[in-house]
């Protein structure tokens, strides 16, 4: 059911919680303190991020069938570092399921594997591998214990500022473009020799990224809109900024999820293909952003609302 969902999903960012940064330096991306909303009423300015509740709801036309899927995940946090996570998934009609989200780390602190444990059965349902050399990922084994069908190996080599992702079975290959800032500009994917899907990526000078241009499979057209505040998730995902990039497919799009995880103010609108929405967001006194509401609807096929809450301590 996991995979199905990840499917139905398509922007729902779930997927951002197994980031993993490739050295110290893709840490480093600038930007202000952490802000956010409080906890227990609190206004200060100098309390982190301890919890981060992200709940979508997608209704979608998948080959005609009309399917809702609902997921409500609690991500823990301590020390601008996840250490777990439980992830309730729903699909409209069947029962619900609960998945516990195991990290590992290294003695460098890099993240070695994230497990997802049934929490009824305690049956692992699938986990990621990564493997590190000198210091850098070099590769990414998943497995889906249910289905063969899903499972991968993505090997990787470095050149200057560019990281070449290939697929053990496949002609598929992805090329990421590294700037001065370490920071993504360019995500290209060949099936063999022929450039199949490329998306570019700009950024304005406070870290906020600005637009997002896809060509080739998938046309796209995108720019984005941020608050004056600061984003409490960047210094969390920024322990883990490139395995969601690394790991994903090579059709996925990667400007919403530096939007809302990586860019140094609180995302807070989007214009997607001409059409512009608008976020509502909460904060408390201090500019801590407290909540988040985003909600799209692209017609009869697709609307899908997503809901983050932020939750602070000393």
């Amino acid at each position: 059911m996991k995979k199905l969902l990840f499917t139905l999903l398509i922007l729902t960012l779930i997927t951002a919680c197994d980031d993993e940064p490739l050295d110290a330096g893709l840490t480093e991306q600038g930007g202000g303190d952490n802000g956010g909303g409080d906890d227990g009423g609190s206004e200060s300015g100098d309390l982190t991020l301890s919890l981060y509740e992200l709940d979508t709801d997608t209704s979608i036309n998948f080959l005609g069938i009309p399917i809702r899927t609902i997921t409500n995940s609690d991500i823990n946090i301590s020390d601008d570092k996840i250490v777990s996570s439980t992830i309730i998934f729903e699909i409209e009609g069947a029962p619900s399921e609960t998945e516990n989200q195991v990290y590992t780390r290294n003695n460098d602190g890099q993240i070695i594997s994230d497990i997802s444990v049934n929490a009824s059965s305690g049956i692992t349902t699938n986990e990621y591998i990564i493997t590190y050399t000198n210091g850098v990922i070099s590769q990414i084994t998943y497995d889906y214990f249910e289905d063969d069908f899903d499972d991968y190996v993505y090997n990787f080599t470095y050149s200057d500022n560019t990281i070449t992702r290939t697929e053990e079975g496949s002609n598929i290959s992805t090329v990421f473009t590294i700037d001065g800032f370490d920071r993504i500009i360019k995500k290209e994917s060949f099936d063999g020799g022929f450039s199949i899907q490329t998306e570019t990526i700009t950024y304005n000078g406070v870290g906020n990224i600005n637009s997002s241009l896809g060509t080739g499979e998938l046309d796209s057209d995108y720019s984005y809109d941020f608050d004056d505040n600061s984003n409490p998730l960047r210094a969390v995902y920024n322990d883990n900024y490139l395995l969601s990039f690394l790991a994903d497919d090579y059709s996925d799009e990667i400007g919403p999820i530096i939007a809302q995880f990586h860019s140094t103010n609180n995302w807070n609108g989007a214009t997607f293909n001409g059409e512009t929405f608008t976020f509502d967001l909460q904060y408390n006194s201090a500019g801590r952003i407290q909540r988040r509401d985003i909600a799209y609807d692209f017609g009869a096929d697709l609307m899908f609302e997503i809901n983050e809450r932020f939750s602070y301590v000393n």
